[in-house]
């Protein structure tokens, strides 16, 4: 993929104007002719997307949307169309229509009964069904995962409902989902939307969305396209996904939502959560309207070990040790609503989401050092306490329409999107000892036993005493991170006819303005001129039973924030400030850059009987400003750095889609796409930790990963909710990005580990996905209630570096950054009479998720357990319902290359739901 030179670039544009010029045209007027309406159940009387439609004897056909709706264009006369879903019955119905007409024809299609019992599938499988005929249906190869799903398995925010996918595995914050990784790319090479259009992240400086902040009960469904098709974003090397809203569909008055307590154990506390639903369409359909409101509260306590400097084995092998106990509480919000008129020949509407994340964090960690200096051992002891708050949001605006006539159909959309990460308070305070020699029993790596501290055994909690540690420091911070884009975008869709096979020729553009900054609102750094020792500020914590009372000794009080700020301000003279770190923090920190990305496309698509063509053209032209700062050191003065970059792509794509019968498919597709790098990698200057010894520095010369994608893959329906589908994939990535850490003089300062985003050479990527679900219907009696679903992605990739170290400059293979050998998820289900229940298991294969110098740091292999059931009654309108999450209890280890070193422990417990969902 080479990008495009100004000869190329005027013929897109010749040709982008010369198509322009042929929508004017009419186009066999006399001859064409629109039928529009919506395909419904008539048991559960709502929306069946993924249908197909098809005009009888020919291949112009249409597939109903999210909503139901859909489009033919025809030729004027009498014909018949036949209408197919998976679990309804096949319906033919004549139309008669005249040249010009636009015929609104909505069709009801009955349920299918099961074999055997002769069961009407009505509940919660209905959810199941809709997502696998949106897959069928589609033209590119995607993933889709509807509300009703999301509901059967304790996922509580959309990055855990996207898990249970094929390909898709997870960075986990505190035990929740945040981060989503597709085919063993890292966040930032997946495009994020909201109905249909980029959303900007809350991060400070990243591009990837965390999505746990969205609330999944605000969602109509999540769709994962693995293969892009021209009029998508084409920076999405692992994928797009995106989120889509819910819009009303029923004429009668629709109240619907959920009420629960959540239990956990870690905390052992319990905290409330609950959703509401009101929509409603008019009497004659035109007009509808849906608000959501939700909030779900969690208290959560996690233990972690941290380890540093490993050697041989033994007693006392590893120079630094980390007891790290975290109470977190966390606030989710959500709201959404759509507004949405159907006329005769324009739909308008306007869709608004609202997520927050709000989180209060204190992290208390003791740490023991041991580090060797010309034959002698130094010890280091501190206590430090961490009290952070954080509120990180989404907000999305969608304003559009589309409009149809027997020659085009016209969409148009304004969007408006901020996302922002407000951090009020990030204060840290530190109380050290030096002298007091520890002595640790690491037989068992992963578990630390203390065996004595400055001559007392373990057994008389030697670090209950705070009178040996004396103040260090104390750093307080505020900052905020916005993100806002403003999009503009419009698509043009005129059908044709070659012979007797149809198509549809499309093209448009989109213009997308992007503006980010991040403001450090105040940052300080404080030592004290005399002596203060942690005993006067206790916060009368006691720390029993850390790590489930694996480790054997008290942890004793930290400092209470309260506290140290009444004596901080009483004798606010006696601190000093350092000025030249809060200037130089703050300088190195704060950037503002915006980004201007300008795109157009043209494809087209032909059905040669059971063969589906598409392909087509997109490009981008993106350009990059940013303003941020560094710190000159020697004159103690900030200087102001500023630069452009420009660049564009001309992104060709290909997609087949075989019909062997109406229930088996092949698809193959070749695409182009990139991946932009990440904003605290271009611009940030610098951002330093001086307690952890930890600093990342930004790379203006990174430059955007290219991707060449390729994808083969089969599908096989049966059943109301059967699917076996399995394929391969491969993509060449040139200049791909990954982080290193090396340990460095920083500042003047030795041992610090310095994280610098940097380009790879070349990055080989391949793998296969198998899939299986299905009720198991066949079976006998009571047995015949199960269902079973299951999945398994198994990746290898190749990468070469340049610049792995400081001392390699030849090239090093190395795994691609985030990418999981082994992907998988198995379920087994039980359905009959309103009962619902299920037992599912997620595995999540080692994988890299850096570098530190030399050694790759490993996130290890993890499997999670979670069951859910439910019981509907009083005539559907109530559901009472069980969900626990993590009954393994298991743990999250970070590793140093392999097991024998680990570097970190994380175990969060585990936590469940009991609650009623109601439906009026």
């Amino acid at each position: 993929m080479k990008k495009t030179t100004k000869l190329t670039k005027h013929l897109i544009y010749g040709i982008f104007l010369f198509m322009s010029l042929l929508s004017f045209q009419k186009v066999s007027s006399q001859e064409r002719a629109v039928i529009k309406g919506i395909v419904t159940d008539t048991e559960l009387k709502g929306p069946l997307p993924g249908a197909n439609i098809i005009v009888v004897g020919t291949s112009n056909g249409a597939t109903t949307d999210f909503n139901g709706g859909y489009t033919l264009f025809v030729s004027s006369g009498k014909f018949e169309i036949e209408v197919s879903y998976i679990g309804n019955k096949t319906k033919k119905i004549t139309v008669e229509i005249a040249a010009g007409e636009t015929k609104t024809v909505n069709i009801e299609l009955e349920p299918e009964a099961m074999a055997l019992d002769q069961v009407v599938l009505t509940g919660s499988l209905d959810g199941q069904r809709k997502a696998l005929n949106q897959q069928k249906s589609a033209d590119n190869l995607k993933n889709v995962v509807s509300a009703d799903e999301m509901g059967k398995f304790p996922d509580q925010n959309s990055a855990e409902s996207l898990q249970r996918v094929s390909g898709v595995n997870l960075q986990r914050d505190e035990g929740d989902g945040r981060f989503v990784l597709v085919r063993g790319l890292a966040p930032q090479f997946t495009n994020i939307s909201v109905n249909g259009e980029q959303i900007p992240s809350p991060e400070g400086g990243f591009r990837s969305v965390a999505l746990d902040a969205i609330p999944s009960n605000q969602l109509a469904s999540l769709e994962v396209s693995k293969s892009i098709t021209p009029d998508m974003d084409g920076d999405a090397i692992g994928g797009s996904i995106n989120l889509t809203t819910p819009m009303a569909t029923k004429r009668k008055l629709t109240i619907s939502g959920a009420a629960a307590l959540e239990y956990n154990d870690g905390s052992e506390k319990t905290t409330g959560q609950g959703n509401i639903s009101v929509s409603k369409r008019s009497e004659n359909g035109k007009f509808g309207f849906i608000v959501n409101g939700s909030y779900a509260g969690s208290q959560k306590a996690t233990d972690r070990y941290g380890f540093d400097g490993w050697g041989d084995a033994g007693t006392n092998d590893v120079e630094q040790v980390e007891i790290s106990d975290y109470e977190i509480e966390r606030n989710r919000y959500g709201a959404s609503t759509t507004l949405d008129y159907k006329g005769e020949k324009t739909n308008v509407y306007a869709r608004v989401l609202y997520s927050e994340l709000k989180e209060v964090e204190l992290r208390r960690r003791i740490v023991l050092e041991a580090q060797e200096d010309e034959g002698d051992i130094e010890y280091v002891y501190s206590k430090e306490l961490k009290d952070r708050q954080e509120n990180q949001g989404i907000f999305s605006l969608n304003l559009g329409g589309v409009t149809i006539s027997p020659n085009v159909k016209f969409d148009y959309e304004f969007s408006y999107s901020e996302a922002w990460q407000d951090t009020p308070r990030n204060n840290q305070y530190v109380f050290e000892n030096e002298g007091s020699a520890f002595e640790f029993d690491l037989s068992d790596r992963l578990s630390p036993k203390l065996i004595s501290f400055d001559g007392s055994p373990a057994s008389s909690n030697p670090l209950t005493d705070n009178s040996i540690l004396e103040f260090k420091e104390m750093e307080q911070e505020s900052t905020r991170a916005d993100d806002r884009n403003i999009t503009l975008k419009t698509n043009i869709a005129m059908p044709f006819k070659v012979s007797d096979n149809t198509g549809e020729i499309k093209f448009g553009g989109k213009m997308r303005f992007k503006d980010k900054e991040f403001d450090v609102r105040s940052f300080s750094l404080y030592e004290y001129d005399g002596d203060l020792t942690l005993n006067n500020f206790s916060d009368g914590f006691v720390g029993n039973g850390f790590m489930d009372n694996e480790f054997n000794t008290t942890l004793g009080a930290f400092p209470s924030p309260s506290a140290f700020s009444s004596f901080f301000n009483s004798n606010f003279s006696d601190f000093e400030e350092d000025t030249a770190a809060s200037i130089e923090e703050t300088i190195s920190q704060e950037y503002i850059v915006s980004e201007d990305v300008y795109s157009t496309y043209a494809m087209g698509k032909i059905n040669f009987g059971k063969l589906m063509l598409l392909s087509g053209l997109r490009y981008e032209l993106t350009k990059f400003r940013y303003a941020s700062g560094i710190y000159d050191e020697e004159e103690e003065a900030a200087i102001k750095t500023n630069g452009t970059s420009k660049y564009d792509y001309l992104l060709p794509m290909v997609h087949l889609k075989y019909n062997f019968s109406d229930n088996t498919i092949l698809r193959a597709s070749a695409t182009q796409s990139y991946s932009r790098p990440n904003f605290q990698d271009l611009a940030q200057g610098a951002v330093f930790n001086s307690a952890d010894l930890e600093a990342s520095i930004s790379n203006p010369d990174l430059v955007p990963v290219e991707a060449i994608n390729l994808d083969l893959f089969g599908e096989h329906y049966f059943g109301t909710i059967g699917l076996l589908s399995g394929g391969v994939f491969y993509k060449k990535l040139d200049n791909f990005i990954y982080q290193t850490t090396i340990d460095r003089t920083f500042r003047g300062i030795p041992d610090v580990e310095v994280t610098q985003a940097v380009n790879g050479d070349t990055a080989d990527l391949l793998g296969f996905e198998i899939g299986y679900q299905q009720k198991l219907t066949f079976l006998p009696g009571f047995l015949k209630g199960f269902v079973v679903y299951a999945n398994y992605t198994y990746t290898e990739s190749k990468a070469e570096v340049t610049n792995f170290t400081e001392s390699d400059e030849e090239a090093v293979e190395i795994d691609l950054p985030g990418q999981a050998k082994h992907i998988g998820n198995a379920a087994l289900g039980y359905n009959k009479g309103g009962f619902d229940a299920r037992l599912s298991l997620n595995f999540n294969g080692a994988f890299t998720s850096e570098f530190d110098g030399g050694d790759a740091i490993r996130i290890d292999n993890r499997v999670q357990i979670d069951f859910s059931a439910s019981q509907t009654f009083a005539k559907k309108r109530m559901t009472v319902y069980m969900e626990l999450v993590n009954l393994n209890d298991e743990n999250q280890i970070e590793l140093y290359n392999n097991l024998a070193t680990p570097k970190e422990r994380q175990r969060y417990g585990s936590w469940g739901r009991l609650g009623v969902r109601f439906n009026f």
